[in-house]
C-alpha cells in the first residue's frame, strides 16, 4: 500500500510540474514585452495549443522572438484595430481626388510608417528633376549589391540606359537599379539622399523621411497622405506613368535582354486605368501600394499601407474604388430631386 501511495504521489508531483513548466511558459510569452498580446490584435492563426507546446519543449524565449519580428510596425502598434465602414484588412488607407484634394477616405492617413519600396517613387522623381540623359548607359557593379532578400536579374557588368533602370526600378522594384541610379547620380548615393528629403520638404511632404533610394531601410518613413502627393507629382511626368505601369518588358543589358515583370496584380485590368502605381513590402512596412486611377469621373490616388499580403491590398484597393462609384452613382440620380420628394 505504501507504494502505490508513493508511485501516486511521484506522479502527481510530474503532473503538476509540468502544468507550472507550461503556464511559466505562457506568463513569459504574456509579459517579456511592454505592451500586452491583447494591444496587437488577435494572435496569428498559426498561433495554436500545438504551438504552445513546442515552445514549451524548445526554448521559449526564441520562439517568442520570432514572432513579436514577424509583425509590422503598424501592427505593433495597433493601427491594425482601428474600426472603418469598409473594414479593409490595411492599418492604412487613404483616397483622395488628384485635381481637386477633395478627400474621400482615410484611415490612419496621417501616421508615420515604413515605406518598403513605395520609396522609389521618389527616387524616380530626382532622377527626373535632374534632367540627366535618359539614354546614358550606365553599368551594374558590385556596388550595387543591396543586402536584400528579393531577386534580381541584374548582374555585376551589365549596362543599361537610364530609363530601362527606371523601367527596372518602378515596375519590378528592382533594387540594384534604385541603387545604381542613385550612385550614378551626381555626388553619389549620400548626395542622391539628401535631394531625396529636399524634393519632400519642398512637396510639402513634412512627416517624410529618407535614407536609401531603394526602401530597403525602415528609416524610409513617410504617411498615406504624403505619398499621395508624391504620387501626383510622379504622375506628371509621363514617361514615369508608363515606366511604372506596363505589365512585361525586355529590356537590354549589352550582354543579354533581361525580361521584367510587374509587382502589381491591378496592371493589365482594363476597369482600372491605372495612371501611376508602385508597390512595397518589408516585414516592417508590410504589403504598401499606390495607385493612381481614373474612375467615376474622377482622377484618384489611392494609397493601402500595411497590408496583410498581396490579394488583400488589392482587395482593399477594390473596396475603396467601389465604394466611391457607389457614392457618385447615389449623388448623380438624386441631384435633381427635391427635398420633399424624396419623402
Amino acid at each position: 500500500m505504501n507504494l502505490r501511495v508513493f508511485l501516486w504521489a511521484a506522479c502527481s508531483a510530474l503532473g503538476m510540474g509540468a502544468s507550472a513548466a507550461a503556464l511559466a511558459a505562457g506568463a513569459a510569452v504574456a509579459t517579456s514585452s511592454p505592451q500586452s498580446v491583447s494591444s496587437y490584435g488577435p494572435l496569428p492563426r498559426s498561433f495554436s495549443v500545438e504551438t504552445v507546446k513546442a515552445v514549451v519543449q524548445k526554448a521559449p524565449q526564441a520562439k517568442k522572438r520570432l514572432r513579436r519580428n514577424s509583425l509590422s510596425v503598424a501592427s505593433q502598434s495597433g493601427l491594425l484595430e482601428t474600426p472603418d465602414p469598409l473594414q479593409l484588412s490595411s492599418s492604412v488607407a487613404y483616397m483622395v481626388d488628384q485635381d481637386t484634394g477633395e478627400v474621400y477616405f482615410e484611415k490612419n492617413a496621417y501616421t508615420q510608417l515604413p515605406i518598403a519600396s513605395v520609396t522609389k517613387l521618389m527616387t524616380a522623381l530626382v532622377i527626373a528633376q535632374s534632367e540627366l540623359p535618359l539614354s546614358q548607359r550606365l553599368k551594374v557593379t558590385r556596388a550595387d549589391y543591396v543586402k536584400s532578400t528579393a531577386a534580381s536579374k541584374l548582374r555585376s557588368g551589365m549596362v543599361l540606359t537610364r530609363e530601362d533602370a527606371l523601367r527596372a526600378a518602378l515596375m519590378s522594384s528592382d533594387n540594384r537599379a534604385a541603387h545604381m541610379l542613385a550612385r550614378t547620380y551626381p555626388g553619389g548615393v549620400k548626395v542622391f539622399v539628401q535631394k531625396m528629403n529636399e524634393t519632400a520638404r519642398e512637396l510639402g511632404m513634412h512627416d517624410s523621411r529618407f535614407t536609401d533610394p531603394t526602401g530597403l531601410s525602415n528609416d524610409n518613413v513617410s504617411t498615406a497622405h504624403d505619398l499621395a502627393i508624391l504620387a501626383a507629382r510622379v504622375h506628371e511626368y509621363p514617361y514615369l506613368a508608363k515606366a511604372s505601369t506596363g505589365a512585361v518588358a525586355l529590356i537590354n543589358t549589352g550582354v543579354s535582354k533581361v525580361s521584367l515583370m510587374t509587382t502589381n496584380r491591378l496592371i493589365g485590368d482594363p476597369r482600372w486605368k491605372v495612371g501611376l502605381q508602385k508597390t512595397g513590402y518589408t516585414r516592417a512596412a508590410g504589403r504598401c501600394m499606390v495607385v493612381q486611377s481614373e474612375f467615376a469621373g474622377h482622377r484618384v490616388v489611392m494609397v493601402v499601407l500595411d497590408s496583410e499580403n498581396s490579394s488583400r491590398r488589392a482587395n482593399d484597393m477594390l473596396k475603396m474604388r467601389r465604394w466611391l462609384e457607389d457614392e457618385v452613382r447615389f449623388e448623380t440620380q438624386f441631384a435633381n430631386v427635391a427635398p420633399f420628394g424624396l419623402m
